[in-house]
């Protein structure tokens, strides 16, 4: 287990796991930025994490040779390219060479460690074949468990931002030849990699194991001395380059200092990390609230409604038209309110050629902005009121209000949401998009129209959601 898993382990109870987001949201966690975290971490943290890092202040391996190397790839590509069996030899003691050599496993060891479940992956399916033409196939079990213990081995590696591949190449790979690896004594527990199917075969051939161990708990010292020749390593070259800078002698950093430095940066790291996944299942958890409120909405009388503007800006533009319909929980239209409002600057002709209202309609027909708004309040009473995409409606709606001198208090929902969870694969949930696929009428930027084609989408969306 590397510094940052053992990290998240310490500060999420042992678990190892930080609180899992819902299967929507994605999210990607990495550690690159050179700025320090703006969370605050104590020294009583750190000086608690440092302790268990006390063998690096006191073991100092010597640096390897790129052929002691568990992992080089460079050394790797030219063993390749010779046709020398020690390309074989990062997989040693976990994949037997006769194994590691059939072709079916060639293409899987590009990648070294870092591919070690590529190799399992192949092993697996070569396993299916043998089995079902009832042939032995107890070679290809050990090196499909060895290969898993090596994923496990090399994904405990990591450390601050260097990943499991780098730190690969500070393991000696003369330490891990006196390894055993022994399904008999490891066990399954301890290695994730291992899926149900595999850890069936392996007891099948081979017994129920009596003991569950990992890899560093059985040869603590192969990864302690991996990190700490990492540390050291990385320490003398930074007071290399310090002396360097300065052309002066400075005090050099200790090991203490150094290791503090990072492990306080990758705990802050963490803890912001922690605070982002915490606010997103919130934000998550809101979202949720806010769809089970608009489906129980339409399971009572609620108003579906639409605006025409001069523009998109609630800040300077204004409402030209209002519509609503009044619904029942089944679908039914109950009732119909439509109003032109007049505008207090001309109507600008792209505005006419979008929703076919002209000047002079809203010279004849339209109503003072506050009428309009008084009589829509009026029309949509206190039911919960649908928009499509409602956050555009809203502020066109709370500026009316305000200047009318009126207060809109309805419950407002949005049909946006409820579509893309009844149809989370489509390409846009532009209205005009979701009335054609729902086979409605095509909106017209007619408010009326388009509240008549929001309803139809948001009864096709529940209908889709909730079938009963």
């Amino acid at each position: 287990m590397g510094l940052l898993d053992k990290l998240r382990s310490k500060l999420t109870g042992g678990s190892g796991k930080p609180p899992q987001p819902q299967p929507s949201a994605s999210i990607k966690v990495t550690f690159t930025s050179s700025a320090s975290p703006s969370v605050r971490v104590s020294d009583a943290e750190v000086a608690e994490l440092v302790q268990k890092y006390a063998f690096v202040m006191t073991t100092d391996p010597p640096a390897l040779k790129a052929a002691d190397q568990w992992w080089n790839e460079a050394t790797h590509k030219r063993r390749r390219r010779e046709g020398s069996e020690k390309a074989y030899a990062w997989l040693q003691p976990f994949v037997p060479i006769e194994v590691a050599k059939l072709q079916e496993l060639h293409g899987a060891q590009e990648n070294g460690p870092y591919g070690a479940l590529a190799i399992a992956k192949a092993l697996r399916a070569l396993i299916r074949g043998r089995r079902k033409a009832k042939e032995p196939h107890q070679d290809l079990l050990q090196a499909l468990y060895g290969a898993c213990v090596a994923a496990h081995f090399s994904a405990s590696l990591g450390f601050k931002d260097i990943g499991p591949v780098e730190m690969s190449s500070f393991v000696d790979i003369n330490e891990l030849r006196s390894v055993e690896i022994d399904f008999m004594t490891m066990g399954y527990e301890c290695m994730e990699s291992l899926s149900k199917t595999d850890v069936k075969w392996l007891v099948e051939a081979f017994g129920e194991p009596a003991e569950h161990q990992s890899f560093e708990a059985l040869w603590p010292e192969i990864g302690r001395n991996a990190l700490a020749r990492y540390c050291w390593s990385e320490i003398r070259r930074s007071n290399e380059e310090r002396k360097q800078r300065t052309y002066v002698t400075e005090p050099q950093e200790t090991m203490q200092e150094w290791l503090s430095a990072r492990i306080k940066m990758n705990l802050g790291y963490f803890k912001e990390w922690q605070e982002r996944v915490a606010s997103r299942q919130a934000d998550l958890a809101e979202r949720a609230a806010h769809i089970d409120a608009a489906w129980a909405a339409t399971r009572q009388p609620f108003v579906v409604a639409d605006l025409e503007t001069t523009g998109l800006s609630a800040d300077t533009h204004e409402v030209i038209e209002f519509a609503a319909l009044r619904v029942t929980p089944d679908g039914g239209i109950t009732d119909e309110f439509s109003a032109l409002v007049r505008a207090s600057r001309r109507l600008p002709d792209e505005i006419t050629q979008l929703t076919g209202i002209t000047q002079d309609a809203i010279d004849r027909q339209g109503r003072p902005p506050a009428d309009a708004m008084k009589a829509f309040l009026k029309f949509v009473s206190t039911d919960p009121v649908f928009f499509h995409n409602a956050a555009f409606d809203q502020g066109f709606i709370k500026k009316a209000a305000k200047q009318a001198k009126v207060k809109f208090a309805n419950p407002v929902h949005d049909t946006l949401p409820l579509a893309r969870q009844a149809w989370p694969s489509l390409n846009t949930y532009k209205l005009i998009s979701l009335a054609q696929h729902v086979g409605a009428a095509v909106p017209t930027h007619r408010a009326l129209e388009d509240a008549k084609a929001t309803l139809a989408v948001l009864l096709a969306a529940r209908q889709t959601v909730t079938p009963k």
